[in-house]
């Protein structure tokens, strides 16, 4: 067990001088005495949530205490911060599923372009403990993953644990999409193997829980290659993902979404007539049978780690996540298009069936000219989920005017931002609108004054950061509209009146 004795404590006490350090040193005290009763409960699955939590604070109180003068200098500061990753270390590595390598490694899943589902995903009838098929190829897993995805349903005993958890993975999504947005990796899957490999702790290496004050020494070892450590979570992640190659792949629909995870932690499930723990712990999928250590299977045991899908599952279920077979991405669940995961990190969307003598072209030119950082062709993109509705149109001319203090707003914004803009969705039909899940009767969009923007690279902030540079122009009277701010990108309109909500 891990303690943080009186001495310790003792020791940076001496070198307080304001009250403001004496609280943080007593609530340090109080959730390291909270983190050590966590440790000896016996519900691994009840106490990891109350842990990290515990611990998110504690490394607060460090983090802290360690840019006063008198205990900055001292190795006791990074003692404490070192101690509290290990007890999140040891607890993870009591629940985890070990790794299960019986069958073959199938290869890289990117070359199979052959035998891809086309079912639909959404809720059907649940399925309880389903034979999963022995094989370890794409093409003959993809339905299954869907079907038995469709058919998920989150165990009532465990839907408060799957909860927190999909709420401590969205809550960190803005730090996920700065590794995996210029990768070209969704957030959320890097979220769904932070949660199986370490059970969220930033202060481990993504390859294997290894301490980031090193290299990894455990398999693989010696990671990063590069850079010189302490190391931050980003650039061990970017290795860890670079590794494994998900930096090359460029389908992330469901259910190859699904195939790496479980190709990550290995098929030795499915001989074994056990759908894989670590893709369907906590749901109606899996009952029992675990490897309680790399290559040693109990049929008895039972997962105590929240399964990726379970976690998936919930974010579908809170509308923070949207999914098919062919796609899955960030949604705005109140009222925007579906961007698809293929998008390159520096690619701006655009039509580029808009034709060059287009009459929008010549109404830029007369009212627009002096925007330098938009071209008339994005304002006509017709939005990622047109390829699968086929139904948006070009504006109508009676609407051009509307456009206008939008893209203002736009081009302030992006010098602000001091890089790309990418804009997701500008004008929809009314018949496209309607087909967009949960969008809005009364759409901005269809009035051509609204767009769902978001900046390119992980080095021009979060949507936080553009939602308070949209705020500030507003307040200076470049525009006057709606301001919306979710996760991944920033909603700006300008219907005349001030108005602001977050999804």
């Amino acid at each position: 067990m891990v303690e943080f004795d009186d001495v310790t404590l003792e020791q940076l006490a001496n070198k307080i001088t304001t009250m403001e350090e004496l609280h943080a040193l007593r609530s340090l005290w109080e959730d390291a005495k909270e983190a050590k009763r966590l440790e000896a409960l016996e519900d691994l699955g009840k106490r990891s949530i109350k842990m990290f939590n515990v611990i998110d604070r504690m490394i607060g109180h460090i983090e802290f205490l360690s840019n006063v003068p008198g205990i900055a200098a001292d190795g006791t500061i990074e003692e404490l911060r070192e101690r509290t990753g290990d007890i999140h270390a040891d607890l993870h590595a009591a629940a985890r599923v070990h790794t299960a390598l019986n069958l073959p490694d199938p290869g890289s899943d990117g070359a199979i372009t052959n035998g891809a589902t086309t079912a639909a995903i959404m809720p059907g009838d649940i399925i309880e403990k389903p034979t999963p098929t022995n094989a370890s190829g794409y093409a003959e897993l993809a339905g299954e993953y869907v079907r038995f995805f469709n058919g998920a349903g989150i165990r009532p005993s465990k839907s408060n644990l799957v909860r927190q958890m999909a709420d401590i993975a969205w809550s960190n999504r803005t730090r996920y999409q700065s590794v995996g947005q210029p990768l070209g990796i969704p957030w959320w899957f890097i979220a769904g193997l932070h949660q199986m490999e370490s059970t969220y702790n930033f202060h481990r290496h993504l390859h294997n829980g290894d301490r980031l004050t090193a290299r990894t020494k455990r398999v693989p070892a010696g990671r990063p290659i590069a850079g010189s450590p302490p190391f931050t979570f980003e650039e061990s992640a970017v290795d860890a993902l670079k590794l494994k190659g998900f930096h090359t792949e460029s389908d992330w629909s469901l259910p190859r979404a699904l195939f790496r995870f479980e190709r990550y932690n290995g098929f030795g499930y499915r001989p074994r007539n056990v759908a894989s723990p670590y893709l369907w712990s906590y749901t109606t999928i899996y009952g029992r049978g675990k490897y309680i250590a790399d290559g040693e299977f109990d049929g008895n045991e039972t997962s105590r780690q929240c399964g990726v899908a379970a976690l998936l599952r919930q974010l579908v279920n809170d509308n923070r996540l949207e999914l098919s077979s062919t796609q899955f991405a960030d949604v705005d669940p109140a009222d925007t298009a579906i961007l698809p995961a293929t998008v390159a990190a520096t690619e701006i969307l655009s039509d580029t069936e808009a034709a060059p003598d287009h009459p929008f072209k010549e109404f830029w030119n007369e009212n627009l000219s002096e925007v330098e950082h938009f071209t008339w062709k994005e304002l006509l993109f017709k939005g990622a989920s047109n390829a699968i509705h086929k139904n948006n149109t070009d504006p109508p001319e009676r609407l051009y005017n509307n456009i206008i203090p939008v893209v203002r707003a736009l081009e302030e914004i992006r010098k602000r931002v001091g890089g790309p803009i990418r804009l997701l969705s500008v004008y929809r039909s009314p018949a496209y609108n309607g087909s967009i899940k949960d969008a809005s009767a009364n759409s901005r969009h269809m009035e051509f004054d609204a767009v769902d923007f978001q900046a390119v690279g992980s080095a021009h902030g979060s949507s936080s950061d553009w939602h308070r540079i949209a705020k500030n122009i507003r307040d200076e009277g470049v525009f006057l509209g709606g301001i919306g701010l979710y996760g991944s990108f920033v909603h700006i309109d300008s219907r005349g009146i001030e108005a602001d909500w977050a999804g």
